[in-house]
C-alpha cells in the first residue's frame, strides 16, 4: 500500500497537506508556508459544499479502519489513508476495510508536546544506561513515535460512602516506682456523599490501563469541541470497550479513592483497624473524549515494549528491558579486569612466607 499523510486536510492555498500546530492554535503548510486558523477551514468547506451535515449522524464522513492481522488493533483514519505498519506490535500485516460512520467525540484536548519533544523526552531516559539494547538507541526506531488520539471515557460521578473502624489511643505515664499505660477503645464512623468529576478510563483494549492511568493527569479544562480537523497530521482509534464495561474499572478506583479518603478522616488515634466500608457509586455523566498521547512501540526478543508520553504534560512512562549479553560481558570484563589488578599487585608485592 502507498504511504499517505495521516487524517490529512489540504491547504487552501496549493492543495498540499496541511497539519494542525497546537501551539499556534493554526494549521501550517510545509510547502508554501500559509497558515490557516480552524474558522478558515470551515468556511473554505461551507463554500464547496464539504461541510458535514452534523445533524445526519449516519451521513458523517467515511473512514477506513485498518485492522492489525498479528494484534487486531484498529486505527480509525479518513478514507484517503493507508499504513504498512502497526503502531502497537509493530507487524507489517495490516488491511484495510471501510467503515461507514465515526464514533464522534465530545471533546478532544489537543497536543502541546510535538514530535521532537518525545523524542527528545525518551533520548534522555535512555541516557546513561550501558546495558540498554542498541534497538532502544536507534534512531530509526525512536523516529517511529506516533501522535495518537486515544479514546477515553470521561465519568461524573457520586458515591454515597461509610467506613467504620476500631481505633485505640494509648496514653504511657510514670512515677517513682510504676509504669503506667492506659488503652482506650473506640468505633469511629465516618461517611459522606463525594463527589468526583472527569474520571477517565481508556477506551480501547489495545492500551495498558496502568500504563494510561500512570500519565495522568490531563487539564480537562483544555477541553475543546470535536472537530474533525484537529486530528490532522495524527492518528486517532475509536473505542472498542463500552462505557458501561470501563464503569466497572472506574467504580473500584472511585471505592478505593473513597475508602483512602475517609479512612485520612480518622487522625489523633494511636491504631486503626477499618472493619467495614460500603460505597453506593452512581454515575452523573459520561463523555467520550479523545486525549493526546505520544506512542513509541519497540520490538526486542520477541517482545514489544511500550512507551507512552502525556501529549498535553510531556510525562513519560514505560519498561527499559536490559541486554542480557551486554549484562554477561560486563560481569565478566569486571572480573577479568579485578582478576588482573589483583595478579599485578601480588607480582609487584613479591610472595613471602
Amino acid at each position: 500500500m502507498k504511504n499517505k499523510e495521516v487524517l490529512d486536510e489540504k491547504c487552501l492555498n496549493c492543495g498540499a497537506t496541511i497539519h494542525y500546530k497546537p501551539l499556534l492554535d493554526k494549521f501550517r503548510c510545509d510547502y508554501c508556508r500559509s497558515e490557516f486558523t480552524l474558522e478558515d477551514i470551515k468556511k473554505y468547506k461551507e463554500k464547496h459544499h464539504q461541510e458535514v451535515n452534523l445533524n445526519e449522524k449516519s451521513k458523517l464522513e467515511e473512514v477506513d479502519a485498518y485492522y492489525c492481522n498479528n494484534c487486531g488493533a484498529s486505527i480509525i483514519t479518513l478514507n484517503n489513508t493507508s499504513s504498512t505498519k502497526c503502531v502497537y506490535c509493530k507487524s507489517n500485516a495490516i488491511i484495510k476495510n471501510r467503515l461507514t460512520g465515526l464514533f464522534k467525540p465530545d471533546s478532544l484536548i489537543l497536543f502541546q508536546k510535538t514530535k521532537e519533544d518525545a523524542i527528545d523526552a525518551f533520548k534522555k531516559i535512555c541516557q546513561g544506561r550501558p546495558l540498554l539494547p542498541k534497538d532502544f538507541n536507534n534512531i530509526n526506531n525512536i523516529k517511529e513515535m506516533e501522535g495518537l488520539y486515544v479514546p477515553f471515557w470521561l465519568y461524573d460521578l457520586k458515591n454515597d460512602c461509610y467506613l467504620q473502624a476500631d481505633c485505640t489511643r494509648i496514653k504511657t505515664w510514670s512515677d517513682s516506682n510504676y509504669i503506667y499505660t492506659k488503652t482506650s477503645f473506640y468505633k469511629v464512623e465516618r461517611g459522606g456523599s463525594l463527589s468526583f468529576y472527569n474520571v477517565p478510563n481508556d477506551a480501547a483494549t489495545r492500551f495498558d490501563d496502568e500504563i494510561m492511568n500512570a500519565i495522568e493527569p490531563f487539564n480537562f479544562n483544555n477541553l475543546k469541541k470535536f472537530e474533525t480537523s484537529y486530528l490532522a497530521g495524527f492518528l486517532a482509534e475509536k473505542y472498542d470497550e463500552e462505557k458501561n464495561k470501563v464503569f466497572a474499572k472506574v467504580q473500584k478506583r472511585i471505592e478505593n479513592d473513597s475508602t483512602n479518603y475517609l479512612r485520612g478522616q480518622i487522625t489523633s488515634y494511636q491504631t486503626v483497624n477499618v472493619l467495614d466500608n460500603k460505597n453506593l457509586v452512581s454515575k452523573e455523566k459520561i463523555k467520550y473524549v479523545l486525549l493526546p498521547v505520544w506512542v513509541l512501540n519497540i520490538k526486542y526478543q520477541d517482545k514489544v515494549y511500550h512507551f507512552a508520553m502525556n501529549g498535553e504534560t510531556g510525562k513519560l512512562v514505560g519498561e527499559i528491558p536490559v541486554d542480557k549479553k551486554k549484562m554477561f560481558l560486563t560481569i565478566i570484563l569486571t572480573f577479568l579486569l579485578s582478576f588482573g589488578l589483583i595478579l599485578v599487585f601480588f607480582l609487584i608485592g613479591g610472595y613471602k612466607f
